[in-house]
């Protein structure tokens, strides 16, 4: 009994060696991540086709349109950039002049841009600096900047987080902007959040919608069943 339990043991002994084994030489065939691609522009436009490496442009560009998914994207300053593909992670270490997302989970950051317009859904442009016009459709999107012009939020579920901002519209439901202050503030629909500083004019036409203007005084129009407004009302 003792020697057939022995051997059993160095079985099992060997076996786990073995495993043991072939998982290290595993972890040894795992491949490093690859070197992004780089890419001159050399002055012209540049599309980005499927990939499965990552990218950075370089040189001086003028439209750009990715098309890849699942990558990370590295551009300089650019006239145009397109973002079609899903789950980009896009950089920009320049100025965008124009910017268009009309895919899903995509991710872009960069410095300020020209006009930046936000389509399909679940994604996010953030700029440390200013934009021009930013227009938000589809649902579940967002937009963050220092500063823009006006700002149009249509949809369900959008979210504007903008310091400065001009004339801003909500068109849909369930949208939130915060902001420090803005011209005036439309909103029509439902169940939607507005959190200002320092607003002049908030008109609001739906149900549902909550408003919060922390100081100066606020002209206000409401229509609609409990919509919750605290501001201090201009005569």
């Amino acid at each position: 009994m003792n020697s057939t339990t022995s051997v059993l043991s160095r079985l099992a002994l060997a076996a786990t060696t073995a495993l043991t084994a072939s998982a290290a030489l595993v972890a040894v065939a795992t491949p490093a991540h690859a070197e992004p691609a780089v890419l001159d522009c050399a002055g012209g436009p540049v599309t980005i086709p499927s990939t499965l490496d990552d990218v950075t442009l370089t040189g001086v560009c003028t439209d750009v349109r990715i098309d890849a998914s699942n990558i990370s994207v590295v551009v300089p300053a650019v006239t145009s950039l397109t973002v079609a593909g899903g789950n980009l992670e896009v950089t920009a270490t320049g100025d965008i002049g124009t910017l268009t997302i009309t895919g899903g989970n995509d991710t872009v950051t960069g410095l300020g841009a020209g006009s930046v317009s936000v389509g399909g859904g679940n994604n996010e442009a953030t700029f440390s600096g200013a934009i021009g016009d930013a227009t938000l459709t589809g649902g579940n999107n967002a937009v963050k900047a220092a500063s823009a012009g006006k700002v149009l939020l249509r949809g369900g579920n959008q979210q504007a987080r903008v310091a400065t901002a001009g004339a801003v519209t909500i068109k849909g439901s369930n949208t939130t902007y915060r902001g420090t202050k803005a011209t005036k503030v439309t909103v029509r629909g439902a169940n939607n959040t507005v959190k200002v500083s320092k607003l002049p004019v908030l008109t609001i036409v739906g149900a549902n919608n909550t408003a919060v203007v922390k100081k100066g005084k606020t002209k206000l129009s409401v229509k609609g069943a409990n919509n919750r407004v605290r501001v201090n009302r201009r005569a």
